[in-house]
């Protein structure tokens, strides 16, 4: 797939003592590859918070999400709106010796958040965010109303993106995991969203909007989790089993805050005009 980014690797050594970064319901932990094509780059483990990280149905979630991002950014490139690349970040699930399971992807920097999935908008980012809110958009359109591709946050380099962790909003609720509020949600968008010189005009939109009924917040937001008794069979899912890579991660207990800090993902953020282009690192992504 050449709109996406890949571990080209088989293992990794996970600082898991030091905290990089959270989400709603994961840690992220930084690491570097050890074997495989990108061995000495850096990466990204991220893991289910205690409650949730032994249940498949939530990598599962994971895995449904990305793959059905990926076919929306292959149709958006086909669209040839920007003539900059927009790349998926396509974990895969790895397994340490102690049997804890991770989503690992090659890290990403200069990072960015341009919406959330609860309709707020980043209104600072120019030419940049308009360009992804207008992939938002091309998602509810192409989808004929049916879904939407939001929380897109990652990377920003001179020629290109690169996303991870996405949200799909689809018009049930949960069809798409935790972070899928459904029609509501998708209406909440609309309600925020302002279309930009990247936005076609005769795109799709919900009509009406009437007054929203979600709070909207930077930060990705979850859907009310059910009760255990009302949780559907995973069966149920109807997806293919999860691939599992067995064994690629080894813990770093020796590594430490002392001398490695508790970056976040904006820590240290250059100007646009001094990042390199994707294009231009080798063996950067494949």
């Amino acid at each position: 797939m050449s709109n996406s980014r890949h571990n080209n690797a088989t293992r990794a050594q996970i600082y898991g003592h030091v905290l990089f970064a959270q989400g709603a319901f994961k840690n992220v932990y930084e690491g570097r590859y050890t074997e495989g094509e990108r061995a000495g780059q850096r990466c990204v483990a991220k893991q289910f918070k205690e409650g949730w990280a032994y249940e498949d149905a939530y990598f599962q979630a994971e895995m449904n999400i990305i793959h059905k991002t990926q076919s929306i950014i292959d149709d958006w490139h086909n669209t040839g709106i920007i003539n900059k690349k927009v790349l998926l970040n396509r974990p895969d699930i790895w397994e340490s010796p102690e049997g804890r399971r991770s989503l690992v992807e090659p890290m990403i920097d200069n990072f960015e958040k341009w919406n959330s999935n609860s309709g707020w908008v980043n209104t600072t980012g120019g030419v940049w965010s308009e360009s992804m809110q207008a992939l938002c958009h091309f998602s509810y359109h192409n989808s004929y109303g049916e879904l939407l591709l939001c929380d897109l946050q990652g990377g920003c380099y001179r020629d290109s993106f690169v996303l991870t962790d996405p949200v799909i909003l689809s018009q049930t609720p949960g069809t798409y995991g935790l972070t899928d509020m459904g029609p509501e949600a998708i209406k909440n968008f609309f309600k925020h969203h302002r279309c930009g010189r990247f936005c076609v005009w005769n795109w799709r939109t919900p009509g009406v909007v009437d007054a929203p009924t979600i709070i909207v917040q930077e930060g990705t937001t979850m859907a009310r989790l059910p009760t255990r008794a009302s949780r559907g069979a995973l069966t149920q899912l109807g997806t293919a089993p999860i691939p599992v890579r067995q064994g690629p991660m080894v813990a770093a207990p020796w590594l430490t805050a002392a001398n490695h800090g508790s970056r976040g993902p904006y820590y240290g953020l250059p100007t646009r005009a001094s990042r390199n282009p994707l294009s231009r690192q080798p063996g950067w992504y494949h």
